[in-house]
This record gives structure tokens, sequence and C-alpha cells, in this order.
């Protein structure tokens, strides 16, 4: 194996792809399949006999994004323990993982697409994924402090400043990217990958900027200005990234499709080359945990990435088959053509003007239409029964199971339904950690980013990081119920007494536990006999209701009041007897409840999640 420390020449970048490319032959042919089912562009009948029309309905792309949407959120919950034991510690990891989680969400929502939503689908539909992160776009947009000395007045300099501390906060050049799996080409047995080669397409015009930018402002030593030629500046340009741990090649594709997997003399050409100063590949992938593989096949990933519709393709097809030839019988019911007797240009006339038909009744009439005999529904029903045992019980989409009379029992088929997707969720996961590392690593080491990132007024930087990058991302899929559920219990579970605050925040999913208990002490603090009554009093003084001389009184009046209202502490977490209260708009509490459409309503995407 090659020294991947030493600069890559061509032939070796070459020779990887082609190797790569002919180990994901198979599968990237399974990619293109599932997506061509995706899209209902599959071919239904094996010959083109024109009396067999095609009616697609929306079965294999509701298979997908039915189970993505309905059992998977698309906002992560990021989770930091404290490096320590001190209090600075833990507001540390809190403040870490309010800014992680804000930097994250800010860089997903500058994509065109949702990427976590597209690495599900990617997972759920072809069983593997690849996300490219964390990308670093517009370094040099980081905003600088304004100098006094550059503004004329010192009201413009203060205004400048303002904008600045504002802009300051909102910097986020942290980018996340979930490319088709077909377009990168990686080792499979690596998680995370040594070695990786993207091919991806550009604009002539952003190409050739980009050259100028690494030739001139970088002064690289092996870098090219792309050559234009009679290239149109909006001409899309075929090209490389190649990455190791150690260097980042970029090279444009001489003629060669993406997927194409055979070697030739000169591929692609290399345009520059600098080195990876970030010290990993800024890939991951993952397979969803569905197929696996044969004892002689030597490893083919595509025994690995096996999606929901590769098993069922042919029970889809056979579907649609069905659906087409039904469609087919209700069209010819519905406009079955008409005969006559008589001159048949005169009829067709007649019917497509809609004019009175004149004649005898039986010189006129309707071609008989079979009827669909019994056993064709049962067939109907019989392929819609192999398809859901394939892929995913209809609980899951909404659909009332029969007995199922209460909320608990629904939940309980949910619950058990959603195991199938449980390696998805668990590699989608473990991805988007990788990623939020990653991202905590180069906070904490890339000079560009030493002021620190943020978004939405949350901020990230060194100060909480402490050299340690180890981060745990969730996306809970949350089923409403089950929620409300566990919620429920650690409530009981801290009402008698078993589980300190801490533990009652985490158990019943409060993000922000750490920061609830100071405010909550605060809050404490603030409704003190005491302090309340010097509280009330300088409020008393601003408004201007009260002067030196009844200062006294008006304070023996505030205390008297106080006494007599007693303690009043709203914000104090219960103790130990007693429970929290239930939230409002929680749902149902009980488990028990009548299941109507009104009380289980399962169709609901939580983007803020």
């Amino acid at each position: 194996m090659a020294d991947l420390r030493e600069r890559p020449d061509e032939e070796t970048i070459i020779r990887f792809r082609s190797k790569m490319g002919e180990l994901w032959s198979n599968a990237h042919e399974e990619f293109r399949d599932n997506d061509a089912y995706y899209q209902r562009k599959f071919k239904v009948w094996s010959n083109t006999y024109q009396g067999r029309p095609v009616f697609y309905d929306s079965t294999p792309t509701h298979l997908v994004d039915h189970a993505v949407a309905t059992l998977m959120s698309f906002s992560p919950r990021i989770h930091r323990d404290p490096v320590g034991d001190t209090e600075q510690h833990k507001q540390d990891a809190t403040k870490l993982e309010h800014g992680l989680k804000a930097v994250m969400d800010n860089a997903a929502l500058h994509e065109p697409t949702i990427p976590w939503k597209v690495c599900a689908q990617y997972l759920v539909a072809h069983g593997y994924a690849v996300v490219e992160a964390p990308v670093l776009v517009g370094l040099g947009d980081r905003p600088t402090e304004p100098v006094e000395s550059d503004f004329d007045n010192e009201e413009a300099f203060e205004t400048a400043k303002t904008i600045y501390r504002a802009n300051r906060k909102s910097f986020n050049p942290v980018r996340i990217r979930v490319p088709h799996p077909s377009t990168v080409l990686m080792n499979p047995r690596e998680k995370v990958p040594t070695v990786a080669v993207k091919a991806s397409k550009i604009t002539a015009q952003e190409l050739y900027e980009q050259s100028i930018t690494k030739k001139r402002k970088q002064r690289r030593k092996y870098a090219e200005i792309f050559d234009m030629g009679d290239k149109d500046p909006w001409d899309e340009v075929e090209v490389w990234d190649y990455w190791t741990p150690y260097w980042h090649v970029k090279l444009v594709a001489n003629s060669s499709p993406a997927y194409n997997s055979s070697p030739t003399s000169r591929a692609a050409t290399p345009l520059w080359m600098e080195r990876n100063t970030w010290g990993f590949v800024p890939f991951v992938h993952a397979f969803g945990g569905w197929g696996m593989d044969m004892a002689d096949t030597g490893g083919d990933p595509k025994n690995f990435a096996q999606g929901i519709l590769g098993p069922n393709k042919e029970t889809i097809r056979k579907r649609t088959q069905e659906i087409s030839a039904f469609h087919q019988i209700l069209l010819r019911f519905a406009y079955a053509p008409m005969g006559t007797s008589r001159d048949p240009i005169t009829l067709a006339a007649a019917i497509s003007n809609e004019g009175i038909l004149e004649g005898d009744p039986q010189d006129f009439w309707v071609m008989n239409t079979p009827d669909v005999p019994g056993w064709a529904l049962q067939l109907r029903s019989q392929t819609d029964a192999t398809l859901e045992m394939g892929t995913y019980s209809s609980a899951l989409a909404g659909v009332r199971q029969a007995g199922v009379t209460t909320v608990g029992q629904q939940a309980i088929l949910n619950t058990a339904g959603m195991r199938i997707f449980a390696g998805v969720a668990l590699q989608r996961e473990h991805m988007a950690s990788i990623v939020g590392s990653r991202i905590l690593q180069l906070v904490d080491s890339v000079s560009e980013l030493a002021g620190g990132i943020g978004a939405n007024g949350k901020t990230l930087n060194k100060s909480t990081i402490h050299n340690v990058y180890g981060v745990g991302v969730a996306f809970p899929h949350g089923e409403p119920v089950m929620e409300l559920q566990q919620r429920q219990m650690a409530m009981s579970e801290y009402g008698a007494g078993l589980i300190d605050p801490m533990t009652y925040y985490e158990t019943a999913g409060y993000e922000n536990g750490t920061e609830i208990k100071q405010r909550l002490i605060e809050e404490s603090v603030r409704n003190l006999p005491s302090v309340r009554e010097k509280i009330e009093t300088l409020v008393a003084q601003e408004m201007g209701l009260i002067d030196e001389e009844n200062q006294a009184a008006a304070g023996q009046e505030i205390a008297a009041r106080q006494q007599a209202m007693g303690p009043q502490i709203p914000g104090v977490p219960p103790g130990a007897g007693m429970a929290p209260p239930p939230q409002e708009g929680a749902g149902p509490a009980d488990l028990n409840t009548p299941l109507t459409p009104d009380t289980f309503k399962p169709e609901r995407i939580d983007l803020a999640r």
C-alpha cells in the first residue's frame, strides 16, 4: 500500500478510483435501479406491447418518504459530558451543546435540501449513505473588528462596532452535505475512510475563480489555473476531489462519466494539490443494517447496501401491473366504446358534439366490459399484504389496525414497527456524532476559526471545548404517546425521591437541564421574602412612588403583605413527594384512552425538535 503521507501522483489517484469503482459497480447499478423505482420510472412490463398501459401509483415513493417523515426528526439533539466536576465545566458543556446544535442546524439549513433528511432517505432506499462534512465555505467572510481611525466620527464607529458584534455571533462557515452515494468512492470496510474520491459538477466560471485563488492568493506550488478555452461560463465541468488525511487534490475529469469504473491512461488532470491540515478525510459513510455478505462474494458492498426497496421490487412491480390492469378495466367500463349499425362517422360526430342520436335504439349499443372476478380482488389484497410484510406495518402510516381500541395499543404497535429502522437510526446518529466531533476539532485547531463560530444567538468557541472532541448526537423520532409516558414516569420517580433533578431533566427529554436548574435557583432566590422586599422597594423607587420620607413606611407595608401571603416560589422544582404538574397540551395521559381519529395523529413532522 502506498504511503498516504507522500504527495499523491496522478497514477495513484486513477488506480484507486478504478479499483474502488470496480468494487462498487454492482452496488451503483442497484442504486440507479432503486432511483428508478423511487421516481416511478421503472419498467413494469417485460415487453412494449401497446395494449398494456402503465399506471404508476405512489407506493415506492411513499414507502421511503413516509418512513423517513414519520419515524425520524431532522434536527439533532446534542449531548456532551462535562470534562470536569466543577460547576464551570457543567456550564461549559451546556454552552457547547447549545452552540454546536445551533451551528449544525444552521449549516444544514444553508443547503438546498435538508441533509439529515436526505441521509435518512438514502439509508432507507439504498441501505447506504455518505455524509460530506464538515465543509468550510466563505472563511474570508469573517467579520473584522472596526478600527476607530477608519471612521470620521465616534457615532459611525460605535455603529460599526454594534454591527460587528452582531455579525461575529452569526459567522458560520460550516456546511453539511449528503451527496448521492454513487458519486463517492471509499473503502467499504472503513467507517471513517482514509482515502476518498468524490465526483461532482461545477460551473466553468466557478472552477476558474477557485483555481485563481489557489494559484495566486495561497501561492500553491502545485496549482494551475483552469483553462476556460471555448467553454461558456455556465457550462458544467466534472471534477474529482481526492482526499487523504494528508492531501487534497482537485482534478478535472477528461470526459469520463461519474460512474465509470474502467481505467484509462489519463482519466483526469490534476488542477491543484494542497496539504490537508485537518488530519481527516471529510467523509463518513454507513450501511443501513439490512442485507448481509455471502461467503463467496469477496465482500461485495451490494450485499450490505440493501434498502427497503430492494427485496420488494418484484412485489412492487406486480402490484403496479395489477393496478394498471384494474385501471384499464375501469376506464373501459366508464368510457366503453360505442357501436352502431348505421354510419359510424355520423355517430362519432354526434357524440363529439354532444348531439342527439337519431334512429332505433337497436342501432346503437355500448361494448360490454367483462366483470372483475372476486378472486382478482383477493389477489390484490394478498399482494398488498405481502408488500406490508416485506416493508413495515401500515400502523406506522396512521392506519388503525383491526382490534386496536386504545391509544396504548396503537402506540405499542408503532414502537414495535419502528424496530425495523433501528439500524438506520443508529447509523445516522453515529455519522452525525462524527461530524459534530470534527466541527469541535476544527474550531479548536483551525486558525480561521480561532474567534469561534455561531448561529441563532449561540456561539461555539475554544473556551468550552477543552481539547475534548467527543460528542453524542441523537435524532429522537418523537413517538408522542410514548414520550408522554416516559415524562410522566420521570415525574413519578422524581416525586418519590428516586432520582435527582438532573436525571429527571434528562429522562424527561429536556435538552438544557443545567440552564433550567440555574434559572430555578435564581428564581427561588428572587422569591425569598427579604430579596423580594428589596426588589419591590427598588422598583417602587425607580417608578417615583417612594421617596426618602416614606421609604421606611413603604418597606414595612411590603414586608407585612409578603408575610400575609406566605412564601411564593413559583419556579422552584417540586421536592420529594410532589410531582411536577403536567405540561399544557402534552396530550392524553392515559394509555387506556379510547382510540379515535382525534386522539391519535401520528403524521406530523416536528422540524423544531
